[in-house]
């Protein structure tokens, strides 16, 4: 395996780890304040495409 695919591997999983991250996260904001799960998943997944959107282009 190159070096390149060694990096792209390893950044991939470091992406997939960040994304059980956030989920838990959100879901740990849900439970200790009683909201529902998906509500909040879906409310983190808006604004983080409105801040996507917003720094496309810096």
């Amino acid at each position: 395996m190159s070096d390149e695919s060694k990096l792209y591997k390893e950044a991939m999983e470091r992406i997939d780890d960040l994304v059980e991250e956030v989920i838990q996260t959100c879901l740990d904001v849900a439970d200790e304040n009683d909201y529902e799960r998906v509500w909040v998943l879906e409310r983190f997944r808006d604004k983080f495409n409105k801040a996507k959107r917003k720094n496309a282009f810096k």
